[in-house]
């Protein structure tokens, strides 16, 4: 009885558990269909009741299984609210259809992937609301993706919480295939196989400081065109975190056969009709950097800009440069993560370049101005060139400069790493006039700093300058003039060693012409040159001449106290340097200078008064030269020499002829050059008064302070006529008889001279002069000559001499002073 009663308990659990099991199947069976049916009708509901929005559709359609959502006459609005979080949309759509849309993944997973999305005739309008703050806490990475997008027809707004605008367009067409994103921000976010896009009157707000407008894009089959394209900022220059500010216009922007995946971005044609392109300088001198590593490839075939205009300008909108008109082609264009690195961004291969009427200032009293610059692969043609002075300075120098053309040709320059490799052929300009306006009171050059020197490498096949004219001025006055200067400079080379010497390149060869030199010399003078030729170590002079400005009247009014006037002139020049060079550290080193045909005269006019300034030795001067200097030797040929000297009350002027003056120097130095003799040796010989064969040794020691020298010299058959014209304005007597000749041996220094002098005369006789008149005084004459030596027979007795030197006369007057007391032991 009771097993009975177990088995009919038994069989009872069993019926319930299947009947229990069995609902659950069939709830879990008809649970999605509800749910589906459900959501159906229930989700917009849900959506209005639960978001601030309210929404309004028709044909409605969920399917749970596939993934599928559509729906028609589609109205989205926000609830009227006064929460400022809530982003405000308003607008209606066609239809809506979602296809394969993983909708149990993205409950259960968090992960959203749909296959295709289809909007119609969109017309939306966005207000973003007020971020809630939040804490910090780390974000969840959304797993997301659509394969394929499709927008037909439509309008959308998209403002920020300020109300700006943030996305507008209208008739958008959007059609994406086969869409993927990236989760590596140096690379594309997006890529996909193929695209249709289209839309009017687009912007797009790129960031807090820039916006995009376009009124129209096109983009399908690998080919973009966008017109009245707009890259324009929205804020005050001062806002920005940059040294400059772009404002860019183009006309026409179209692309040609592209693709874009995640790691590159190819296009085979690309072209810019009319860019115009602003810069205005924010006047910031640093950034803040935030530098990011690109590993994006961006390559172009073919790049081309036309009829485009650059102008960049300061804050205030004054104009800094511009360029009116230009095209621009360059092809190969790869731009990568190894470019980006270089000074110059990108990479290309040739390139075919026009800019006209260049303009930009240099500093605030300088501009440059270029009618037209060409430039096909490696040569490049500036044509109408002027560096212009547009102000005054009475502390800078200002500079203005024209030029007909310039020429660069095979330019092959690029930058390697951080070095600029300058590469180039030739260089030629043409016809350059060069004005330099000096100013009155030059600021000192600021001290150089410790700033690092560019790292360059330049090799410059030639460099010609033909045909210039160059000019300096200095208060409305020519300080220096030449025409006709021409430069050929040959194999130049410079580097980041090279440029801290005092010249900073080195040339192989070189030679420099000019005519028709003329130099404004100082207060009395100018110099002037016919013609100058140098071709490296050897320098060439035709018909040198240093000339007074005034007449000797003029110079004699214009003097305060005593002083030369120098009137010199030279057929040729001759300069062979071994190792000069010039700049900071100056050092004169030259092997030989060779004078031909200098005529020189030296007028000098006792009248003024006299000079009391101390007159001191050529050792002395050469040692007070204030750089290495060294000449091996200089040699004076073919020349003439005359020294005119007007004492008071004299009826004719003193004058001391030296014709056919031959001289040969040696050791011309200062002194500071080590390894150089510092003994210079004078030997002359010349027609003392045109007519008496003389020569004349003089030697010293630079380097000896105490300045002493030792000077002989013999005149031969000097005519008494010619010994009258310097003798009778000083002596106030003159001299008959026969001179046959006169002897000094001489040794002395910065105090006095003296030696033995020579003179061998016959029939010699003194006729003393009236100081006023200039007649003979014949009675004093008579006394006189009684006790004259008439003759010296055979070899004379030497006098000695021992003349105190005047410090406020020259040498050459010490030296006259020791031949005059020589003269007067013998014949009085």
């Amino acid at each position: 009885m009771e097993k009975k009663l177990n088995n009919s308990r038994t069989g009872k659990r069993k019926r319930v558990v299947l009947i229990i099991i069995g609902i659950l199947f069939l709830v879990a069976l008809i649970f999605p269909f509800g749910l589906n049916l459900y959501l159906k009708n229930k989700l917009p509901q849900l959506v209005n009741e639960k978001t601030p929005y309210q929404i309004s559709l028709k044909d409605f359609n969920l399917n749970l299984f596939k993934g599928d959502i559509s729906a028609n006459s589609i109205r989205i609005a926000t609830k009227p609210t006064k929460d400022s979080a809530v982003t405000q949309i308003n607008g209606t759509a066609k239809s809506l259809h979602i296809e394969d849309f993983g909708i149990w993944n993205a409950i259960f997973n968090t992960s959203y992937h749909i296959k295709n999305i289809q909007l119609i005739d969109p017309d939306i309008k966005v207000m973003l609301g007020t971020p809630k703050e939040k804490k910090d806490s780390p974000k969840k990475k959304v797993n997301f993706g659509v394969e394929n997008i499709l927008i037909t027809n439509g309008n959308v707004s998209v403002k920020g919480k300020d109300k700006k605008d943030l996305i507008t367009g209208k008739n958008v067409n959007i059609n994406l295939t086969e869409i993927k994103l990236s989760q590596n921000a140096s690379k594309l976010p997006i890529q996909f196989k193929d695209f249709k896009i289209n839309a009017q009157d687009v912007l797009i707000t790129v960031n807090d400081f820039y916006q995009i407008y376009a009124t129209s894009i096109n983009a399908k089959n690998k080919q973009l065109n966008i017109s009245d394209f707009h890259l324009k900022p929205i804020e005050s220059p001062s806002l920005y975190n940059a040294k400059n500010v772009f404002d860019l216009k183009v006309s026409q922007l179209a692309a040609n056969n592209f693709s874009i995946n995640q790691d590159s971005l190819i296009i085979e044609d690309a072209k810019f009709v009319k860019p115009q392109l602003i810069v205005t300088s924010t006047n910031k001198k640093e950034v803040q950097e935030n530098p990011k590593e690109v590993n994006l490839k961006i390559g172009i075939k073919n790049l081309d800009f036309g009829q485009g205009s650059v102008l960049i300008q300061q804050r205030d909108k004054a104009k800094i440069a511009s360029v009116d008109n230009f095209h621009l082609n360059l092809k190969d264009i790869v731009f990568d993560k190894k470019t980006v690195k270089e000074k110059i961004p990108f990479a290309f291969s040739t390139h075919n370049i026009e800019f006209e009427n260049i303009y930009f200032k240099s500093d605030p009293l300088q501009t440059v101005t270029i009618k037209k610059i060409t430039s096909n692969d490696s040569n490049i043609l500036i044509n109408d060139v002027e560096y212009k002075a547009i102000g005054k300075s009475t502390a800078k120098d200002l500079l203005n400069i024209k030029t007909e053309k310039i020429e660069i040709l095979n330019n092959t320059s690029k930058f390697v790493g951080p070095q600029l490799q300058l590469q180039l052929d030739k260089i030629n300009v043409y016809r350059p006039g060069i004005e330099i306006i000096s100013a009155i009171h030059k600021a000192k050059a600021p001290k150089k700093s410790n700033s690092a020197t560019p790292d360059i490498l330049a090799h410059l096949g030639a460099f010609h300058i033909i045909d210039g004219n160059f000019v300096q001025k200095k208060e409305g006055r020519e300080q220096l003039k030449a025409e006709n200067f021409n430069v050929q400079l040959n194999s130049v080379i410079t580097n980041k060693d090279i440029l801290k010497e005092s010249i900073p390149l080195h040339v192989k060869n070189q030679l420099i012409t000019a005519k028709k030199i003329d130099v404004d010399a100082g207060k009395y003078y100018r110099l002037k040159v016919d013609y100058i030729k140098n071709t490296g170590p050897l320098t060439a002079i035709t018909n040198f001449a240093f000339l007074p400005k005034y007449s000797r009247a003029q110079f004699n009014r214009m003097i305060a106290v005593e002083e030369d006037l120098y009137t010199i002139r030279a057929k040729s020049i001759m300069i062979t340097d071994k190792s000069s060079t010039l700049g900071s550290k100056t050092s004169i080193d030259l092997d030989h200078v060779i004078f031909d045909g200098i005529d020189c005269n030296i007028y000098h006019d006792l009248a003024p008064p006299d000079d009391i300034g101390v007159r001191y030795m050529f050792s002395k001067k050469l040692r007070d030269v204030k750089f290495p200097l060294y000449i091996k030797q200089v040699d004076i040929k073919n020349s003439k020499l005359s020294y005119e000297e007007v004492a008071e009350k004299a009826n004719i002027p003193g004058k001391i002829t030296f014709g056919d003056f031959n001289a040969a120097i040696k050791n011309v130095n200062s002194a500071k050059m080590k390894g150089k003799p510092t003994l210079i040796t004078v030997d002359s010989n010349f027609n003392f008064f045109g007519d008496a064969p003389t020569d004349v040794h003089w030697q010293f020691d630079v380097a000896n302070k105490n300045d002493d020298y030792a000077i002989n010299g013999t005149i031969k058959n000097l005519s008494v006529d010619n010994a009258n014209l310097f003798v009778r304005p000083y002596l106030n007597v003159s001299l008959d008889g026969q001179i046959h000749y006169l002897k000094f041996d001489y040794k002395g220094n910065s105090n006095k001279i003296g030696g033995n002098f020579y003179f061998n005369y016959t029939d010699m006789r003194v006729n003393f002069l009236n100081k006023n008149t200039g007649k003979e005084k014949k009675v004093l004459s008579a006394i006189a000559n009684i006790f004259v030596k008439n003759d010296s027979k055979g070899e004379p007795n030497h006098v000695e001499v021992d003349v105190k030197r005047d410090p406020n006369k020259s040498f050459f007057n010490t030296l006259w002073q020791g031949i005059m007391e020589g003269l007067k032991k013998y014949l009085i």
